[in-house]
């Protein structure tokens, strides 16, 4: 006797093919049969004619590595909205952002650099990467997370925030941990390398660090870094470089060009990266389907401006000869390649978008709660000074603590044009690079991402067939982690399924509204028990830690 068995939907089995009209049987966390009209019986039946029968999203790209650390309340809460839009497993350590491993004299640091990702009452109990993965296993996730060991965590654990290359002894202390990580369970390794400790590492590091990864088993993930039209190019050879020279799998993360300058670029990426899968380097790549994206409000400022950390970027901010020297090179200052000649910097923001494009999220205080979704120009007319003080100033108030949204992400609010042929490109995934702790104005793709997606570009625009991008949701990232029995409805694969209404699906979070949940996800299976249904939460947390190279 089956346990349950979904009827007559339409089956977009995950992999590309045509949909087909069939029954979803489940038994346990299983599917165990997939067929027009199943015969036997069932303890459940669900009528879903009418309705699409889908495979759980799989996202590549999340930062809600803390949130999985808290009790079940405060998980349903915060990580409501990637339930809710049909994520039933993600992927955590992006951007060389990660919790662990920690070294307790470092922990400070380590904290400070994750504290735009760190909702309220984390209690930081772990130390190792293994560790971690526990912490979360203990708190009954509510979806299904793997993780990234973050190249930010193990330079930080190895030497602080030092901007100087590696030594002899600190490049042991890296590989160990790195080594340490993927045989705890982390997926492969990633890197921030327009953000602090990673804007600081040379190409060197990255192949070392990636020669350890790969003899582990993980592949790479690179937030490039530089996205603007000078730098651009230089950086996408940089991955590859390293993926060639370290032999390690690498992926490209949230593949941008940003500012008006960059966007003609992107067919010249793609083109290169083509060429470079041709020549041999196992290379993958995703996409998020926003011209806008979230950050720290950090990576506006020069890169010896955050040596030290954070608390010592609010010393520097402090000093009036830093700052006006700050002020002077945000003002003025064109990237140039190699980073660690020159001035140094790699990605200026504010040259390649503008003060206009960069919008404050989310800030701690209440008395700066006005400051929020206003453009560094609104917010400075505020307070009466210019941009670059007016930021500045709210950064000291809020210890160095604020996110942005930028516009001008291969596109803007006008045009998606230049983020068409990423997005609709058969190689690369979908996903979300957007999360909520909980405090200000979070990316509305905490929310939406997919259904924007399935709304937007599939039911309104047809840039997409339902079947390729419910492909590029799925299977495609799935591949990525070698999670051969997520991302697919067929026999044998673990039931995360989603029954959704095609004509319903839409994406409602806005970045006036973010924490709106979307139309059209009927229901959430995860592991084989129903975690949404009939759009609303049934509290069941079904989720489970997912480790490299584990039947999970």
């Amino acid at each position: 006797m089956f346990d349950l068995v979904l009827r007559g939907g339409e089956v977009v089995d995950g992999t590309g093919s045509p949909r087909f009209l069939a029954d979803v049987a489940l038994e346990a966390d299983r599917i165990v049969a997939v067929g027009p009209s199943l015969p036997g019986q069932a303890r459940r039946e669900l009528d879903v004619r009418g309705r699409i029968v889908a495979p759980g999203f799989v996202d590549l790209h999340s930062h809600s590595d803390l949130l999985f650390t808290l009790p079940a309340a405060a998980q349903r809460v915060l990580l409501g909205g990637r339930l809710r839009q049909g994520i039933t497993s993600e992927l955590v350590g992006n951007c060389g952002y990660g919790p662990a491993p920690v070294v307790p004299e470092h922990l400070p640091l380590l904290q400070k650099v994750n504290g735009f990702i760190t909702p309220e009452d984390v209690e930081w109990s772990w130390r190792s990467f293994g560790e971690f993965l526990s912490t979360m296993e203990a708190r009954r996730p509510l979806l299904n997370v793997g993780a990234l060991v973050a190249h930010g965590a193990i330079r930080v654990a190895a030497m602080g925030m030092k901007p100087d290359p590696p030594t002899a002894e600190e490049y042991r202390i890296m590989e160990r941990l790195i080594r340490d990580s993927l045989a705890a369970g982390a997926f492969g390794l990633s890197f921030g390398l327009i953000y602090p400790p990673g804007q600081f590492a040379r190409t060197e590091e990255l192949v070392k660090a990636c020669t350890a990864a790969a003899a582990g088993g993980g592949f790479a993930a690179f937030h490039q870094r530089g996205s603007g039209a000078s730098t651009c190019l230089a950086a996408v050879e940089e991955i590859l470089e390293v993926g060639r020279r370290s032999g390690c799998s690498v992926h490209h993360s949230h593949e941008e060009s940003v500012g008006p300058e960059a966007w003609r670029l992107v067919e010249r990426v793609i083109g290169r990266e083509a060429e470079a899968k041709r020549q041999g380097i196992d290379l993958s790549m995703d996409v998020i389907p926003y011209t806008w994206v979230c950050t720290t409000m950090l990576a506006i400022y020069p890169p010896w401006a955050l040596e030290g950390g954070v608390e010592s970027f609010l010393l520097r901010l402090k000093d009036p000869l830093l700052r006006a020297r700050m002020k002077q090179e945000v003002g003025s200052a064109v990237p140039s390649w190699p980073p660690w000649e020159g001035n140094g910097w790699i990605m200026n923001l504010v040259r390649e978008v503008g003060w206009e494009r960069i919008h404050v999220g989310h800030v701690n205080s209440s008395a700066n709660r006005p400051a929020v979704m206003k453009n560094l120009k609104e917010l400075a007319a505020m307070r009466g000074i210019d941009p670059f003080e007016a930021v500045s100033d709210l950064m000291a108030e809020e210890g160095g603590v604020v996110t942005q949204l930028i516009f001008g992400i291969s596109g803007d609010e006008g045009t998606d044009l230049p983020l068409l042929p990423l997005l609709t490109h058969p190689d690369r995934a979908l996903v979300s690079d957007a999360w909520d702790i909980g405090k200000g104005s979070p990316h509305p793709g905490a929310y939406g991402a997919y259904p924007r997606v399935l709304g937007q570009y599939v039911m309104e625009r047809k840039i997409l067939s339902l079947e390729e991008a419910i492909r590029k949701m799925t299977s495609l990232p799935a591949a990525r982690l070698g999670l051969r029995r997520r991302g697919v409805v067929r026999e044998g694969a673990f039931a995360d399924l989603l029954v959704l209404d095609p004509k319903r699906i839409r994406e409602r979070s806005t970045c006036a509204d973010p924490r709106v949940y979307p139309d059209g996800i009927d229901r959430v299976f995860v592991n084989g028990t129903e975690a949404v249904a009939e759009g609303e939460f049934t509290g069941e947390h079904a989720g489970r830690v997912l480790r490299r190279g584990a039947i999970a």
